[in-house]
Parts: structure tokens; sequence; C-alpha cells
């Protein structure tokens, strides 16, 4: 498979995520960057402040679970 094609898969696979998704997927890696990169770069202390977003990016996650399979 090509790789252009092999790109716009993954793309239209994204494409069918609900947002909710895609926010709570962006959210945590870029929350877990933060706090793996801060402490080196700024202070040690100051990646603490965002050690309280995970709980918010795991509920959006649970959030879009619900929502891409509901009860009955």
């Amino acid at each position: 498979m090509p790789k252009e094609r092999k790109a716009q898969n993954v793309y239209q696979m994204m494409k069918k995520w609900n947002n909710y998704y895609r926010i709570g997927v962006t959210g945590l890696v870029l929350n877990l960057l933060l706090v793996l990169v801060l402490p080196f770069v700024v202070d040690p202390y100051f990646a603490a402040i965002f050690n309280s977003f995970f709980p918010v990016w795991v509920i959006l996650l649970v959030v879009g679970w619900r929502k891409e399979h509901p009860r009955r």
C-alpha cells in the first residue's frame, strides 16, 4: 500500500472518531509530554500543575465511550 494511501486511511479513521475521543487523546498526549519535558526545561515543581488535568482527559474519553456505546 503506498504511503499516501496509508496516510489517507489514517486520516479517515481519525475523522470517524467522535470529538470526545480526539480531544481526550490529544489532551492526554500533550499533558504527558508537558509533564515529562517541563521538569528538565523550566522547574520540577512547575510540571506538577499539569498533573491535575489527567482526570479531565480520562473523563472525556469515558464520555466519548458512553456516547459511542450507549446503554440499551
